[in-house]
């Protein structure tokens, strides 16, 4: 009787400690992704950052590349950091695009995936960390060309 309270106490300790180790191995990750997503936005705004205080103007990215129609996918604060830097300028920032679009306010008609988007020459991923499978989404719903924020900061020079 003993020995069978003594393997199921430590069978109970080995199960207890492995559950743990997988539970922080999953806390770890979480909060590794975190850090990591918010690494990128600090990297890209300093480079935005950089970019004014030189006199570099994002515009000259949307001229180059004649975008005049601007979409924007990702309506947190990059996204309106975005909007107010090419609002009152020549290039027409038509809508945002958001997951989120029911629960936000801008005075920018933001849409759902689910809605039908207005014609625009350029949609602008500006959640960062999720490009490439937002740009997946957004290419089973539109022919818009999509870029990522990272194109637009990062293509021009300094």
């Amino acid at each position: 009787m003993r020995k069978k309270v003594f393997i199921s106490t430590i069978l109970g300790a080995v199960l207890g400690l492995l559950g743990k180790t997988v539970l922080d191995s999953k806390i770890l990750k979480i909060n590794d992704n975190k850090i990591n997503k918010f690494k990128k936005y600090y990297i890209l705004l300093d480079q935005w950052l950089s970019m004014k205080q030189t006199g570099t103007d994002i515009l000259t990215y949307f001229k180059e590349n004649r975008y005049e129609k601007v979409a924007i996918y990702g309506m947190g604060e990059l996204g309106n950091r975005l909007y107010d830097e090419l609002k009152d300028t020549e290039i027409d920032v038509i809508y945002g695009i958001d997951k989120n679009s029911k629960s936000l306010y801008s005075d920018l008609k933001v849409y759902s995936l689910d809605d039908d988007f207005e014609p625009a020459d350029v949609i602008v991923v500006t959640a960062i960390f999720a490009y490439s499978e937002i740009k997946k989404e957004l290419a089973k719903k539109t022919n818009i060309t999509v870029i990522s924020l990272e194109d637009v900061i990062y293509g021009i020079d300094i």
